[in-house]
């Protein structure tokens, strides 16, 4: 589920990286707080999106297209 083909790591990471920012600019929160919100986008939120929307859209092995009748 975590891997490159999941639409949503990357969005999570960025908003990960964002959110750990915001804490150390904005409060003074401890480093285990920041990087426990950090560790959450990017390897639960990801993961979680995949589940709930479905992944990933395109073509699978077994559905190759070719519906001809015999």
């Amino acid at each position: 589920m975590l891997d490159a083909g999941n639409p949503y790591v990357l969005p999570s990471v960025l908003v990960g990286a964002a959110v750990y920012l915001g804490l150390t600019v904005a409060t003074d929160a401890s480093l285990p707080v920041r990087i426990g919100a950090l560790l959450v986008f990017v390897a639960v939120v990801p993961v979680v999106l995949n589940r709930l929307l479905g992944g990933r859209g395109g073509p699978t092995a077994d559905d190759d297209g070719d519906e001809t009748p015999e």
